[in-house]
Formats: C-alpha cells, structure tokens, sequence
C-alpha cells in the first residue's frame, strides 16, 4: 500500500483516522507519526472534523504522560495547534515562529515534570564543565564559569524545549508535504522554498539567542529561539538549490554535515536565516515566472 495509501485510508473518515492516530500515539517511538496523521486531518478537515480524532489519539498520549513521559502529548498537541495556525493563516514564517513560545511552554512542563532528573543532569555538567572548556582550550573566568552553572538548569530545560519544538515542527512538514503529495503534487516544496522570516522576527530570535542568557528570565528561550532560525535557514538553502537546480546532493551533504560539524553549520545557517531576513536572497535569484500556486490546504477531500 505504501505512505500513499495509507494517507488515503486516513481521510477516508474520521474512525479511520482515529485508529491510526491513537494506534501510532500508543506504540512507543511512533508518536511523531500519530502527530504527523493527527496534523494531516486538521491541515484537510479543519477543527470541527479533527477534534473528536485528537480527544480519542490524546488519550494514550495522556497515560504516556501519567507514566512519566509527557513528549508524546506535547508533541500531539503543539503539532496539531501549529496545523491549525497554518490552516488559518497559511504563512510559514509566522508558523516557523510559533515553534518560540511553543518551546518555551515544553520547557516550562519538562522542567515542572522532570525537575529531579533535569537537576541530575546538571550538576554532572557542572562537575565536568571546568574540564570540558579547558581541552576546549576556551579562556573563562570564574565568574562566567560560575554563571553558567547557576544557568545550567533553565539552559538545558529550554534546549529540551527546543527540541521538543523542532521535532512538532519537523512533524508538520511532514503532513503538509504528505496533504501536496495526495492534493497537489509539488504544492509544499514551493511553500517551503519561499520561507523566510520577516526581518523584525529574525531581529527578535537574534536578540533572544546572544542576550537571553545574561538575563536569568530570558535564559531558557536562548537555545528555543534558534529553532525557527535553523527552520528558516533550511528553507533558505533548499530554495536556493531548488532555483538553481543543482539537484538533490547538495541537500545530501548538508544534512549529513549537520550531523557531524552543528557546531560550525547550526550558527551558520542561523546566521544566514537572520541576513536572508533583511536581503531576501531568493527574490534576487528567482526568474522573472512568478513562484507555484500553493497548496489548498482548506479544501474539502
């Protein structure tokens, strides 16, 4: 049958989609994907015809939740709440920034519900925090160094946050390339490739990423406001690839030296995000032909 039927099956109805929403939130490591067909309902339904499918799939993500993991019905609800958002607005720039305070309330649940383990965590990076930037060969003075451990919590709750975040996100791309593939085939990587932040939220996240951690309040929304900076990077490379046709290797390469060198390519794609933001790159690159038509993502199936 493959992803294509599958989809098919989904929206045949709304007992269809329940079962496979709930049946997917159940089953450990498959909650991403009760997400992704709980996101592909609402993007195609709308609210009145998705609710009754996320109060039947919330409830195993509910006894994950009593069970002691909580990422399973935050990752099914913000996945839906950003579905609705790009149903109702169809901007991905706003969606993109919405992942920000979505992030910031996962870390504020994680550091409530996971307050013992979070502060274990913590101190063993305190311990070895000396040590790691000394072969790092980082110079920092004590005070700094004693900052950064006082911070070490609410840094790692919205890292936490932040990829609790990324992955709802990375869910609802998903759906939305799965609704293209079903309603209009090449609708999503249009809207993909023309994704990018207006410039006064590019300013906002940068301000947030380089001063958030001077200010003990903002410090936890440090590493979540590099979430739509990163998104909207990956959008600027994809849509440069794709003006230029330069194939699907370049993207290969990307991701695969994301996961091995972040540390250089993570702020070099921010970076790039935040300079797109006020230059508009693409508009520059594009041909005179005006870009895709998008993808009807409230029409009736």
């Amino acid at each position: 049958i493959g992803m294509q039927g599958l989809a098919e099956f989904i929206m045949r109805g709304r007992r269809q989609a329940t079962l496979v929403v709930g049946l997917s939130i159940a089953v450990p490591m498959l909650f991403w994907f009760g997400a992704v067909a709980m996101a592909l309902v609402l993007l195609r339904r709308g609210w009145s015809e998705g609710l009754p499918v996320l109060v039947w799939a919330s409830l195993p993500a509910v006894a994950w939740a009593l069970l002691g993991d909580p990422t399973p019905l935050m990752v099914l609800l913000g996945c839906s709440a950003l579905a609705l958002l790009l149903r109702q607005r169809g901007e991905w720039s706003l969606v993109t920034l919405a992942t920000a305070p979505l992030g910031l309330m996962f870390a504020v649940v994680l550091l409530v519900t996971l307050q013992g383990p979070l502060q274990d965590v913590a101190e063993q990076i305190k311990s070895a925090l000396p040590q790691m930037l000394t072969e790092l060969s980082a110079d920092v003075d004590e005070a700094a160094l004693a900052r950064l451990q006082a911070l070490m919590v609410p840094l790692l709750a919205g890292l936490m946050g932040a990829t609790h975040a990324a992955m709802t996100l990375v869910c609802l791309i998903l759906a939305r390339a799965w609704q293209a593939r079903l309603y209009n085939p090449g609708g999503f990587r249009s809207e993909f490739h023309r994704l990018r932040l207006a410039p006064w939220m590019s300013i906002a996240l940068v301000v947030l990423v380089f001063f958030g951690p001077q200010f003990d309040a903002l410090a936890m929304l440090a590493p979540i406001a590099t979430v739509p900076l990163l998104f909207a990077g990956l959008a600027l490379v994809h849509g440069v690839v794709g003006i230029k046709r330069l194939g699907i290797g370049p993207l290969v390469v990307l991701y695969v030296a994301l996961i091995f060198v972040w540390q250089v390519l993570y702020p070099l794609i921010m970076f790039l995000a935040f300079i797109d933001s006020l230059f508009d790159f693409r508009s520059r690159l594009q041909p005179a032909s005006g870009p895709g038509g998008n993808d009807d993502s409230n029409g009736q199936g």
